[in-house]
């Protein structure tokens, strides 16, 4: 296995977890998880440089994206309800508080 399908492997590792957070309604670890997969992802190789993975694995590295990007659209609902949840919060606190 290359270093990028490792690194896209932990990618996928850190967005269960993040998804996992989210559920928990553990906001916190949500963040810390979210900021370890960008650091990452901001380590990984150019996508263009891609095409010099074998066909095999351009095939994984194509499936841990999606199943990355899976995690993302099932995270967003998640946190959008949360921020709904805290402008509501904040829209009943008292000025000054």
């Amino acid at each position: 296995m290359t270093v990028s399908l490792k690194a896209l492997e932990q990618l996928l590792a850190l967005s269960e977890a993040m998804l996992g957070a989210a559920q928990e309604e553990d906001w916190q670890t949500l963040a810390a998880r979210e900021a370890e997969r960008r650091t990452l992802s901001e380590s990984l190789p150019d996508p263009a440089s891609s095409s010099q993975l074998a066909t095999a694995e351009q095939a994984r590295a194509r499936l841990l994206i999606e199943a990355c990007l899976h995690c993302d659209a099932r995270i967003r609902p998640l946190v959008a309800r949360r921020m709904n949840e805290l402008r509501v919060v904040l829209r009943e606190a008292p000025a000054g508080a």
